[in-house]
């Protein structure tokens, strides 16, 4: 075997060094924004669509009310799926689906198409950017101020409510529901080069150290096997460690030890 074969494959450097978690955390909070802004729109949402095709308010409502409960229950099978698959294509399958869902709704007619593209896609998209993701953004980039960049990850869910939540009300006053459906789907899709572009999978891949590391970061290798049924035996393990949270009742020291136990 030759000595070229044998040599690593170079990494691509980024600029500001170990600073540069910094630039991850500012892309994370974006996507985590945009999650929390859109399971706040069918709120705004509720009586354009009354006016628009009759629907009754239970109709309207148990769609969204799918779509946050889909939000909780997939941040699990999320941490899961980004042990299996990585945080990357994880975050860009989400988004993906997030924009595409919501973009289809502009064609809806029937509650159904409510259901499937507010209720149940856009549910389990918007479930797998939500606070894991910050949990393992943070066990993954910083080895100090973990708790200080948790905070500021979290505090994503509320100020996408507080941002999105008046624009999209004045939206619906000037043009109705269908401008909103397009705006939130086209802030998902501004996401995904962003995050494809300037989020590497973890510090090593571009030659750094975790925030605050003295020490190379030795990963372990990416989780074996069928992902959700990983995520179903850690919750079965300790289904008393589960509190209620902003991300469904199924945020808990559980899930940040699913994030950790591969070496992440």
């Amino acid at each position: 075997m030759s000595n070229t074969s044998l040599q690593a494959a170079p990494v691509l450097k980024r600029p500001f060094g170990q600073n540069y978690a910094f630039v991850v955390v500012a892309v994370i909070f974006l996507a985590l924004l945009s999650s929390a802004g859109l399971r706040a729109t069918p709120g705004v949402l509720m009586l354009p669509l009354q006016k628009a095709f009759g629907w009754n308010v239970d109709v309207i409502s148990s769609s969204a009310a799918i779509g946050i409960f889909l939000y909780g229950l997939a941040g699990p099978f999320a941490a899961a799926v980004m042990q299996r698959f990585g945080i990357r294509r994880t975050v860009l399958g989400a988004l993906t689906l997030m924009s595409a869902s919501i973009g289809a709704s502009y064609f809806m007619t029937a509650p159904w198409e409510l259901f499937l593209t507010w209720g149940l896609l856009s549910g389990i998209g918007s479930g797998a950017v939500a606070n894991v993701l910050g949990a393992t953004i943070v066990n993954r980039w910083f080895t100090t101020n973990r708790g200080l960049v948790m905070g500021l990850l979290t505090a994503s869910t509320a100020t996408g409510t507080l941002i999105f939540t008046p624009g999209l009300a004045a939206l619906v006053e000037w043009g109705g529901w269908k401008p909103v459906v397009l705006t939130v789907a086209a802030c998902c899709a501004a996401l995904i080069p962003l995050v494809y572009v300037l989020v590497p999978e973890r510090p090593a891949s571009i030659g750094l150290r975790s925030f605050g590391s003295q020490h190379d970061d030795h990963p372990a290798p990416p989780a074996q096997g069928n992902p959700f049924t990983a995520a179903i035996s850690n919750l079965a393990g300790e289904t008393p460690a589960f509190g209620g949270s902003s991300n469904g009742g199924l945020w808990s020291q559980k899930v940040e030890n699913a994030l950790s136990f591969n070496g992440d």
